[in-house]
């Protein structure tokens, strides 16, 4: 089968769960947000982050993906097998955040990206991720989609990559610059 279908060419997708909706349904516009975010930390891995990076970033795209299911259709169907984001997955972003954010003698006060070109691509991504989750906000004030658990996790998620842009800028022997 082809990547071209033509399905969408009239301005309209699919979602996983068979709907037809416009391109520009919040549904779509956020699962469109969460494919940067998951590029994003694609190209993060490109820049070869520390190996203590490294499996962690993957478990947040596969991550990604379970929650792009989620945003993607009406229902989840359970032959697809997967697994809502869950109070599980907030514990482990957390754990990754209280054991390198100790290392990292952060200022109290705002930091500029662009330490490193991985900082720099972590901070691009933490950005992405405070979009989904405006985009996710957006879906449950509109009764669209109430996960509470996965507005959580992208809100975390943020804060990991806050804590990873930091790690790898203090890796790369660039000082913070506050503001």
């Amino acid at each position: 089968m082809s990547i071209v279908t033509k399905t969408g060419d009239k301005g309209e997708t699919g979602l996983l769960s068979g709907e037809r909706v416009s391109k520009t349904d919040p549904r779509v516009t956020a699962y469109g947000v969460l494919d940067e975010l998951v590029s994003a930390l694609g190209w993060v891995r490109s820049l070869q982050p520390s190996g203590e990076l490294v499996g962690p970033l993957k478990k947040i795209q596969t991550d990604l993906f379970r929650l792009g299911a989620e945003l993607a259709s009406v229902k989840l169907d359970p032959r697809w097998k997967v697994t809502p984001i869950g109070p599980k997955d907030l514990v482990e972003l957390e754990k990754w955040i209280h054991e390198l954010e100790p290392r990292l003698g952060l200022p109290k006060a705002f930091v500029l990206p662009g330490g490193s070109p991985c900082s720099a691509a972590l901070d691009v991504a933490r950005t992405t991720a405070r979009r989904l989750e405006r985009k996710i906000q957006g879906l449950k004030e509109s009764k669209i989609y109430e996960s509470a658990e996965a507005l959580k996790y992208v809100n975390r998620l943020s804060d990991l990559l806050f804590i990873f842009a930091r790690y790898e800028q203090k890796r790369a022997g660039v000082a913070y610059e506050p503001v």
